[in-house]
């Protein structure tokens, strides 16, 4: 970064501010007039005409540039200063722009990439005409634009402006790696993540890019990139569609026949397409957190499906009668509080092994007494266990568990008599206290 910028001549506030006034709308004006103030005591830097570089780095000196600023790079402010002000009076016309300061522009500007404004809510980029950009990255910074909005994507949330980007995206959904940390990740597939402000820089200012193909959505770059291992004769594919806004299931997932495991959970899909039994070679199926009623014939007779996770279904109170057609499942996740009573249903599954049951609020020892006289009617069962919640009392009949290789008591609350009072009801080594 250049110690000194050499683009104009020092000028007196007041003869500057005379050009200013004349130029933008006032409501424009208005919003700069709080920031001007602040170079009362300070000579300015003021650029006449048009302004063409490669790449422009504002402070310590306020700049004022009459008319219009082209960049073939980015475009950068917070040099040798807290805050420094750049005043465009003409258009802006800009790589990217990376701004901890102000920027005010009182024409139009066009940013072939990024805008990223980071200022912990001190500053703001104000555009008096319209706004033309792939991406904006807001970091608690205020973006003002009075004019027209022409923008694909928007991290953040502090933007004004008459129209709204046409999505609104997290980090990982419209940066590339690098820019952001992963929060969290299901089967691979980044389900959260928070910004990384310095590898963003970093980045900006190599001039590497920074920006993901925001054309497709989260679901549809997700569908694409397993296609693409199909095409190159990957095995074992899995797709992860959690937490990707989705009412139904995306019609081209049915093509990827396949397609291993698939994970739809968080979504706001309240019914399963009965052509998910097209997905024949699917082994693990994760469905939790789903407004679902009721679950398709098609997808009781998958013949490869081993895993299917069934967690936080609050309106899945039973399973259907075609649900003992599921020859291969081996391990299941139900969640205990949406369920009428134990799913009768469950004894017809010939290679269940592991039954797992979450959610115990205000479950009554009655309740669960009928969960473990189920367990007992299951031979083949071999793993079982209860999950989150609390009990203030085990059922009486504990029997049932006792042929178990393990059942695990991952409860947030349960007495200690009542532990000890089931660990004496198994063979040693049985119970297992935790998740």
């Amino acid at each position: 970064m250049a110690a000194k910028q050499d683009w104009g001549r020092d000028a007196p506030v007041k003869e500057v501010w005379a050009r200013v006034e004349a130029a933008g709308t006032p409501e424009w004006r208005t919003k700069l007039a709080p920031w001007w103030k602040g170079t009362t005591e300070q000579v300015v830097l003021i650029h006449e005409g048009d302004l063409e570089a490669d790449s422009l780095v504002v402070g310590p000196q306020p700049l004022v540039v009459t008319g219009s600023v082209r960049l073939k790079g980015l475009l950068e402010d917070g040099h040798e200063a807290d805050h420094t002000l750049l005043v465009v009076l003409g258009d802006l016309e800009v790589e990217n722009v990376a701004t901890f300061s102000a920027m005010f522009i009182a024409g139009n500007v066009r940013i072939r990439g990024m805008l990223f404004g980071d200022s912990l809510g001190d500053d703001v980029f104000c555009v008096g005409g319209g706004l033309k950009a792939r991406t904006l990255v807001e970091e608690h910074h205020h973006l003002h634009v009075y004019g027209a909005l022409d923008v694909d994507a928007l991290v953040g949330s502090k933007l004004t402006a008459t129209e709204k980007p046409r999505k609104k995206l997290e980090p990982h959904e419209a940066l590339l790696p690098g820019t952001f940390t992963v929060e969290d990740e299901d089967e691979g597939d980044v389900t959260d993540s928070t910004l990384d402000r310095k590898g963003l820089l970093a980045k900006l200012r190599a001039g590497a890019p920074v920006l993901a193909d925001t054309r497709l959505g989260p679901a549809e770059k997700a569908i694409a990139a397993v296609k693409e291992k199909a095409a190159r004769g990957e095995k074992a594919m899995r797709l992860g569609l959690a937490q990707k806004k989705l009412k139904t299931i995306p019609e081209e997932v049915f093509s990827l026949t396949g397609l291993e495991s698939l994970t739809l959970d968080t979504n706001d899909i309240a019914e399963i397409s009965p052509r998910i039994g097209e997905l024949r070679a699917l082994k693990s199926l994760s469905l939790e957190s789903l407004p679902l009623t009721t679950l398709p014939v098609e997808l009781c007779r998958l013949p490869a499906l081993k895993k299917l996770s069934l967690r936080y279904c609050n309106n899945l109170t039973r399973l259907p009668d075609a649900f003992g057609e599921l020859e291969a499942l081996e391990e299941l996740y139900l969640d205990a509080m949406a369920l009428e009573g134990f799913p009768e249903v469950l004894t017809r599954l010939p290679r269940l092994k592991k039954l797992w049951f979450w959610r115990f609020f205000k479950t009554t020892p009655g309740q669960v007494q009928l969960l473990v006289d189920g367990l007992g009617r299951m031979p083949k069962l071999t793993h079982a266990g209860f999950f989150q919640g609390e009990l203030s009392a085990l059922p009486g009949g504990l029997a049932p568990l006792a042929r178990l290789k393990q059942f695990k008591l991952g409860l947030d609350r349960v007495p200690e008599p009542e532990v000890k009072r089931l660990e004496a009801a198994l063979p040693p080594g049985r119970l297992h206290v935790g998740y």
